[in-house]
Parts: structure tokens; C-alpha cells; sequence
């Protein structure tokens, strides 16, 4: 789903309090303004606007081309939206029409339209980074790049609407957020409550679930925040297969040996 974004200013949070000390180290080696000391709020570093512009053309472009070779999408709304895109920022459509002619296969011409988008929204968060370089320095902008250019160009904004009706609500993408959140959720739940009890206390369960943790992710001797962050991390560091593969495992719905 496209995140929902707030102000930039203080309303990120970028590291866990256990991280502050390794933070404060870099912020100071990267020069990171600061804002405000209680609590900590910086500026943001100049190149994540550009970092974020990447990040959001992902959402914008490569969701579209992977929701049209899944079949979620039809080839004429994905090249129609594509090729409105193209033809606001490119004064030689006559090329891409003839381009797009020579291509047979329907997934390779929406590959070339995903190229062309791609490196028009390139070219245009450049521009917008450009033109608004003395600001991103003082860390002062408060929007996207890619935001800025979707309030003026209508086609973005066609991207935007259609991605989030046809796509990101598509029953089969929203089955699968369904089953994510549950997966983690069960995991957490799987792990929190027998890492928060005293040694003494643990039952047989208890120790069995501990087990599947891995040394590195147990704080014995820490404070009950660093022993939720120890399943954090190590729940949040598994692929989506894994994680998977954990879920069914606990939960009784795949039984056998591994090894």
C-alpha cells in the first residue's frame, strides 16, 4: 500500500532507544542537524529525499508492472497509464509509439513503458531536487519529491488513484496482507510471553519455544524492552518463506522432521 505520510519534521522514528548511544555517533558523523534534544528530533539528511524518490517510483511504477504480469491488471489500463505518464514529461512520442510497435509481446511493451516512466520520474526528481537544494540542505521540505510532481501532473495522480482501487484493494492482495499480519502476529505472540518470564516460571512450552530462538536474539540478563526487541529482530530479519514455514510449523499445520 502507498504509505500514508506525515510531516517530516519529528514525526519519523528511526531507531529503538536501544540503538540511541550508535545513532547519536552517526548522526554527529554525518552531520546531522539537530532539532531538538529531549526528545531527540533531527533533520533529515539530504539524500534521503532522494533515497524516498527511488522508494516511491517503486510504488508508483513497478507495482503497476508487477500487478499486469499477475494478471490484476489489463495491458491497455497498464499502457495507458504508462503512456500518459511519458507523453507529460517527452516531446518525442512519435519514438515511443514506433517503439512500442515493433514489440509483439505484452509484457515486454509494458516493460518498455515501465523503463520510460521510470526514467521520467528519474529525470523530473532531479529537476525538483535541483530547484529545491538550499531547502533539502536546511532540511526544511516538507514533501516528497515525487509528491510535489504528483500535485501537478495529473497523470501521476491516475497511477496513484488506479493503483490503490485496482490493485492494493485487489482481493487477492488484500488475502495476502490478511495472512501476513496474522503470520506476524503469531510469531510475536509465539515468543513475547515465554521470553518475558522469569526463568522460574517458564513451563515445558515455554522452553520449547525458546529454543527456536537463536542465541543471538536472547537477552537472558536484559531488561524485559531489549528481550521484546531481541523476537523483534529476529522475527523481522525472516523472509517471507521462512516466516512462513515457522507459522505452520508452530501452529500444527505442517507436522514433520527437518533437518
Amino acid at each position: 500500500m502507498p504509505r500514508k505520510k506525515e510531516l517530516f519534521t519529528g514525526k519519523n522514528s528511526v531507531f529503538f532507544q536501544n540503538e540511541k548511544e550508535i545513532f547519536l555517533e552517526i548522526a554527529k558523523a554525518t552531520n546531522l542537524i539537530i532539532e531538538n534534544e529531549e526528545p531527540y528530533i533531527f533533520k533529515r539528511h539530504p539524500f534521503v529525499w532522494l533515497v524516498e524518490a527511488a522508494d516511491d517510483i517503486c510504488y508508483n511504477i513497478i507495482d503497476m508492472e508487477d500487478a499486469h504480469r499477475l494478471g490484476i491488471v489489463s495491458t491497455s489500463d497498464c499502457e495507458n497509464l504508462f503512456f500518459e505518464l511519458i507523453k507529460s514529461e517527452s516531446s518525442d512520442m512519435d519514438k515511443v509509439k514506433n517503439k512500442l510497435s515493433s514489440i509483439s509481446n505484452e509484457n515486454e511493451k509494458i516493460s518498455y513503458l515501465r523503463a520510460k516512466a521510470i526514467n521520467a520520474l528519474i529525470n523530473k526528481s532531479l529537476e525538483i531536487y535541483k530547484n529545491n537544494f538550499e531547502t533539502i540542505l536546511k532540511g526544511n521540505l516538507d514533501n516528497g519529491l515525487l509528491d510535489i510532481y504528483k500535485s501537478e501532473n495529473r497523470a501521476l495522480q491516475d497511477i496513484e488513484a488506479f493503483s490503490i482501487e485496482k490493485i492494493y484493494n485487489h482481493k487477492a492482495v488484500v488475502e495476502i496482507e490478511n495472512a501476513g499480519y496474522n503470520v506476524m502476529y503469531e510469531l510475536l505472540d509465539h515468543f513475547i510471553p515465554s521470553i518475558l518470564k522469569p526463568g522460574h516460571e517458564r513451563k515445558s512450552y515455554d522452553i520449547k519455544a525458546l529454543k527456536l530462538l537463536p542465541k543471538q536474539f536472547v537477552y537472558e540478563e536484559g531488561t524485559d524492552y531489549q528481550k521484546v526487541l531481541g523476537v523483534i529482530d529476529f522475527v523481522s530479519g525472516m523472509t517471507d518463506n521462512f516466516a512462513t514455514d515457522l507459522y505452520r510449523k508452530i501452529k500444527g499445520i505442517d507436522i514433520g522432521m527437518t533437518v
